[in-house]
């Protein structure tokens, strides 16, 4: 069980990595992509229902997988959330952040500059991802944590271009946060986080747009 649980994994993260670059309404057949990464069948099917689920596809009945619209108002909720829950969960955890944890958050926001200078979108959101969360783990909620997760991987469906709108002005925001937790300002850091999403949220926007015009 284990080992099926191991492989479903590794098959979600890898269609997640080909979704990323097809267009909406783009065909993708379970048997094929099992084919293509060398893997059986049945992890593959489940990594794909592990999708469908959370809305980057859509099976159509007797036809097959379809790369599903990203939705820009679907994308503005995802914000709304991290809106209520990122500050809240910063505020709990703030005084449990240790020289470790800045360390290991300086050394995400460079590799997230490294990925971003090599084009690899995905790593970068990967990276974006298990940066915001270390607050969460220190917080030690694991119902927040995954949601968070939840709701942070929906943006690895965008396409490159949406995805491509990251840019420094990112990463500066980053390491200002990371300055002010570690200097101890509660509220500067928490001004400072609000702002970081709410650009993140204008940067999506944009993004998108330049797409559908």
């Amino acid at each position: 069980m284990i080992k099926d649980t191991t492989l479903s994994d590794k098959a979600y993260q890898a269609l997640k990595e080909k979704i990323i670059n097809l267009k909406s309404g783009t065909y993708l057949s379970a048997r094929q992509f099992a084919s293509e990464i060398g893997m059986s069948y049945t992890p593959v099917r489940e990594a794909f229902l592990r999708l469908q689920r959370e809305g980057a596809i859509k099976q159509v009945p007797n036809v097959g997988f379809f790369v599903e619209t990203v939705d820009l108002a679907d994308l503005y909720q995802t914000y709304e959330v991290r809106e209520c829950i990122e500050p809240f969960v910063l505020k709990k955890a703030f005084n449990r952040f240790t020289p470790e944890h800045i360390a290991t958050m300086r050394k995400l926001v460079e590799k997230q500059a490294k990925a971003l200078s090599s084009g690899k979108i995905m790593e970068y959101i990967r990276l974006d991802i298990e940066l915001h969360e270390i607050m969460f783990r220190i917080y030690n909620n694991k119902q927040l944590l995954e949601l968070h997760r939840r709701i942070r991987e929906q943006h690895m469906f965008c396409s490159n271009k949406i995805a491509n709108t990251f840019n420094e002005e990112a990463l500066n925001e980053h390491r200002l946060l990371i300055d002010t937790i570690e200097a101890g300002n509660l509220e500067n850091a928490l001004n400072i986080l609000n702002a970081h999403i709410e650009n993140a949220k204008q940067r999506m926007k944009e993004g998108y747009i330049s797409v559908i015009e």
